[in-house]
């Protein structure tokens, strides 16, 4: 299928991606060089991203213009801008994914962040709910009409009209599912990603949602009871308060994820079914989305329930971890092999959704492409199957062929784009959403500690190189110098948990006194190390990128920095490179030799196989130069 790159540098509004104007501009050029008025452009657009919009289930465009404006508008008060949808059906953002995303064509969007994440959401689960019930809605009256034909042509005063019309139709046109019911895959990194996903779908059926297990699902994956701030022990309190201020400081993505208030279980599984043109019958009391007893008042709705088997589940929501413990298990002969068991229900997923990709990534991004693998398979247990209504594309091995796979990420990573390369299929083809970083918005902007950053190139040949060349070139000229200067208040931060254990092995052989941080040691070890470091006593920190992705330490006593490895989430890099000389005051940097006084500094190691990470950190323009330039050292001041 067509490949279509759409690049762009703030994506605030369509302006940077493509030709819209704003209803107050006067003029703006189209993409033929001539001029177009405002109403033109918006009207084009419109038009290409309403167009299906006609084809959505009542049911949601019934809500979805005031649940999307509301969503928006709350999440522009809460980062404190102006974003909104000012109204529209669409925000820009959404009127550039929305035609993509409604022809089934497979999706890559490395550009999610905090201010768009919401809306983004709001899209996707909007596109779940209208596969969703409108397959449901088709098999409902492709079931009547079948039911109707089959007593008609059985009937004693059936007439020959009636017997003919039956054998016309013939069987394709009844082809209207898959080997299962099962038809979309939403995977999840937490319980807390999850809850909210769920609970926007539930505001977008508004009123005509009759929920079963709501309740249920409340308390197993929405936020923990939290205890009564109101306390009479003075320890208590102060406790509190030291931990409010501790979680401040991680952030509010950190927080969004691995707070307090929020669950984040990363193994979980759930069955979501969904039944429309259900009757609201006074004799039953359901939770609408309200939350209020619904006594119902003979309306059509849309029956949702949730922990649902998974053969009658419509939608599957799981971490990949929790989809992994389903679907495999321990072979007796090995113990380190894992063999498929049953993943009958993945054969007929019309639309796989991987959400927040890039925390995926820092989980364990191997489960994901095993899930992946599981899908769109031939089925093993065919008994309950029947064949008259599963469509062609099924029957002849071609369902991977005819699925959407949208991956929504936050940065644009080799295994993602791997992934992304093996797995999308689809014949409507691909659209590949990445943005361009200037200059001046480059995260090494953000560093506020006067200090010299020196990149340098280590040279490699082919990706499978770049562990052994970055260790290599560690091992030859960087470890030599720190122990020839006896050089103190070292922290070395290691992206990969591989490359960790490679440099702890070159630290332990050549008897170099260090301490780690990982995300796999005690807090005893951690605070203990942490102590000897800011003391003074260790001269060498290890501490890896999963362990601040995960705990966010704030690390004291470091005055000299080395990244073995560039960091995924470009905040990480001004985060680390900002904690140089925290903890040390001039009292203690007097009493230390010339040697811990020199001038602080920071250096970082790359390949050019690391662009993606190399980009978000400098900016567009200077990853090309640092990448291809005929230098190998560069530094920014």
């Amino acid at each position: 299928g067509p490949l279509l790159d759409l690049w762009d540098q703030s994506f605030n509004s369509v302006n940077d991606c493509v030709k819209y104007s704003k209803p107050d501009e006067k003029t703006t050029k189209s993409t033929n060089g001539k001029d177009a008025s405002p109403q033109q452009i918006q009207y084009l657009w419109r038009a290409l991203a309403l167009a299906p919009y006609q084809h959505i289930k009542q049911v949601l465009t019934r809500n979805w213009t005031s649940v999307n404006n509301e969503a928006l508008t709350q999440r522009a008060k809460k980062d404190g801008n102006k974003m909104t949808a000012e109204g529209n059906v669409f925000s820009p953002l959404q009127m550039v994914l929305y035609p993509a995303v409604s022809r089934y064509a497979d999706v890559l969007l490395t550009m999610e962040n905090r201010q768009n994440r919401d809306e983004i959401s709001q899209l996707l689960s909007m596109h779940v709910l209208d596969h969703v019930l409108t397959s449901r809605t088709r098999v409902q009256r492709h079931n009547r009409r079948i039911k109707e034909l089959t007593a008609s042509s059985e009937s004693q005063t059936a007439n020959a009209d009636n017997s003919t019309d039956l054998l016309d139709e013939g069987d394709d046109r009844w082809r209207d599912q898959g080997y299962t019911r099962p038809k979309v895959l939403v995977l999840f990194p937490t319980r807390g990603t999850c809850w909210i996903f769920v609970k926007q779908m539930i505001r977008l059926l508004g009123d005509a949602a009759m929920v079963d297990n709501m309740d249920r699902f409340d308390e197993e994956y929405g936020p923990p009871a939290m205890s009564e701030d109101g306390s009479d022990d003075e320890e208590e309190d102060t406790a509190r308060v030291r931990r409010k201020a501790i979680l401040k400081q991680k952030g509010p993505e950190w927080n969004e994820l691995f707070g307090d208030d929020v669950n984040d279980d990363d193994d979980f599984k759930l069955g979501m079914s969904l039944t429309p043109n259900v009757v609201k019958s006074a004799g039953k009391k359901r939770r609408n989305v309200a939350g209020n007893a619904d006594n119902g008042s003979g309306a059509s709705g849309v029956s949702v329930k949730l922990f649902a088997e998974f053969y009658r589940s419509d939608i599957i929501l799981s971490s990949p971890i929790g989809l992994k413990m389903v679907t495999t298990k321990k072979d007796d002969d090995d113990e380190d092999e894992e063999t498929p068991t049953d993943v009958d229900f993945l054969s007929s997923i019309d639309i796989c959704l991987v959400t927040r990709s890039d925390v995926l990534l820092m989980q364990n991004w191997d489960h994901v492409n095993g899930v992946l693998d599981c899908l769109n398979q031939q089925p093993k247990q065919i008994s309950d199957i029947d064949f008259s209504r599963v469509r062609n594309y099924f029957l002849e091995g071609q369902g991977a062929h005819w699925r959407q796979l949208i991956l929504v990420s936050s940065f644009a990573d080799p295994h993602i784009l791997s992934t992304f390369r093996r797995h999308s299929k689809n014949v409507e083809g691909q659209l590949k959403i990445k943005k361009k970083i200037p200059s001046d918005k480059a995260s090494i902007c953000d560093v506020m500690v006067r200090v010299k950053q020196v990149f340098q190139r280590v040279t490699c040949q082919s990706v499978t190189e770049v562990g052994s060349s970055r260790l290599r070139y560690f091992s030859d000229h960087v470890l030599p110098k720190l122990m020839r200067l006896k050089q103190k208040h070292t922290l070395i931060y290691i992206q990969s948990y591989f490359d960790f254990v490679a440099v702890r092995n070159l630290l332990l052989k050549r008897e170099v006194d260090f301490v780690s941080v990982t995300e796999y040691a005690r807090i005893s070890e951690v605070s203990r190390g942490r102590a000897r470091f800011l003391q003074g006593r260790k001269d060498i920190m290890l501490y890896t990128g999963r362990a601040h992705f995960f705990l966010r330490h704030k690390i004291k006593g470091a005055r000299h920095l080395i990244f073995f490895g560039l960091p995924e989430y470009p905040e990480f890099y001004p985060a680390v490179v900002n904690m140089l000389n925290e903890g040390l005051s001039d009292k203690v940097q007097e009493e230390e030799d010339d040697v811990s006084r020199m001038p602080m500094s920071s250096l970082a190691l790359y390949s050019k196989f690391d662009a993606h990470q190399l980009e978000r950190i400098v900016g567009t323009s200077h990853c090309d130069r640092l990448v291809r330039g005929e230098k190998t050292s560069y530094m920014f001041c």
